[in-house]
């Protein structure tokens, strides 16, 4: 393989990475906008928070890491720390819903 080939398929692979990462993004927001829909229905408390929890699990750290990455001089230690605190924040807004602990 030359490198011309090698840096094809680099790109390629970050091609692919982005557009799983932005389904899986545009998936989250439509199932928290079901449970947000379920709280308004029902005005059941839990499905706010599990809302709340995929959309920290999805769609944050998404829009975190490229809108840090472009618009900001962050490094990649800055970026890693908030796609997980938002990624924590998810876990235990959907722990909530689930135990109301």
């Amino acid at each position: 393989m030359s490198v011309l080939q090698l840096s094809e398929f680099g790109s390629n692979t970050e091609l692919l990475i982005f557009a799983v990462a932005a389904i899986t993004a545009a998936a989250g927001l439509f199932v928290a906008y079901q449970a947000v829909r379920g709280y308004q229905r029902n005005e059941s408390q839990p499905m706010l928070y599990l809302a709340v929890g995929i959309v920290l699990l999805t769609a944050v750290p998404f829009i975190a890491q490229h809108a840090l990455a472009i618009l900001t001089a962050a490094t990649d230690a800055e970026i890693l720390l908030v796609v997980t605190a938002a990624h924590l924040g998810g876990v235990a807004a959907i722990l909530y819903a689930l135990t109301r602990a």
